[in-house]
């Protein structure tokens, strides 16, 4: 059974694994039943007949006996999942991302097969009446998993490709994880701490979203990353993080958090636009 261009499904012994073209055993047989990949990601069905999804590393992500049936497939990064209700008694129906986050909630009667042209009205449905799910509004969780790169630069090249002079990481203050900003843009973090030998790569992950990755080059080409969380390093390191939420790569440059340039436009929105900066100095007045 074919998964994709280069993996191939095996049974032996009544138990399926994973082979490249080669012929190589990447994922010894140890399932009852395995799909192929999508998405970088397999449902596979253990010995108690419970199901998970693995990535190719064969990385349990999302974990046995949580949902009593799951979409064979992901479509766009999205996967339908059904949960036994013990209080109601019945199914109950949601969607997760490749990371098993929970998208839609797991609440609905039945969802209707997920389809790349209708995420925006995805039938289903509660309490004997007909919904559409517009998967197109939910916030976009970007994962870190099934990464393909496209391009690699070192800090120096890419300012110069970029037309910029510094790069800061920061901490996003509603989620506590780590970005990187270049002029008004924004990139992800895949860093412990501070590094060694930074690079940004041009990745595209396995929902098929496209984005800037700032990690250590020693890591180009792994194909899947933990997100950086200030909270979980403050914690471990209070003295190091307490006083840093940015660096500059000429030099370290410490700012408090008061100083966060805010590149998700919150604060402009407060200010009608204008930025903390503008209306301090009396900028925004002078315009209006």
């Amino acid at each position: 059974m074919t998964a994709n261009s280069d993996l191939i499904i095996y049974q032996e012994n009544e138990l399926y694994g994973l082979k490249d073209c080669n012929d190589n055993v990447i994922i010894s047989p140890q399932y009852k039943e395995m799909y192929p990949f999508s998405c970088g990601l397999a449902l596979v069905k253990n010995n108690k007949s419970q199901l998970g999804y693995i990535n190719k590393e064969n990385k349990l992500i999302v974990p046995f006996d949580l949902y009593s049936w799951c979409d064979p497939q992901f479509v766009c990064g999205y996967a339908r999942v059904v949960r036994y209700n013990t209080i109601s008694g019945k199914d109950e129906w949601g969607i997760i991302d490749t990371d098993g986050n929970v998208i839609v909630p797991i609440k609905y009667d039945k969802i209707w097969s997920l389809n790349e042209s209708y995420l925006h009205s995805v039938k289903a449905f509660i309490e004997n009446k007909e919904v559409l799910i517009n998967l197109c509004i939910f916030p976009k969780r970007i994962v870190f998993s099934g990464l393909k790169y496209i391009a690699t630069y070192t800090i120096e090249n890419f300012k110069a490709i970029f037309n910029c002079t510094r790069i800061d990481v920061k901490v996003n203050p509603k989620t506590e994880e780590l970005f990187f900003s270049y002029g008004c843009h924004t990139g992800y973090v895949a860093l412990k701490w501070k590094p060694i030998a930074p690079v940004i790569s041009v990745v595209i992950n396995s929902a098929g979203s496209l984005f800037l990755l700032l990690h250590e080059k020693k890591d180009t080409g792994k194909t899947n990353f933990e997100k950086s969380i200030y909270k979980r390093h403050r914690e471990k390191s209070s003295k190091q993080l307490s006083n840093t939420t940015s660096w500059e790569y000429e030099k370290e440059n410490t700012i408090d958090s008061d100083s966060w340039s805010d590149p998700y436009g919150d604060e402009r929105a407060y200010y009608d636009g204008w930025s903390r900066e503008d209306v301090e100095s009396g900028l925004a007045d002078a315009y209006e």
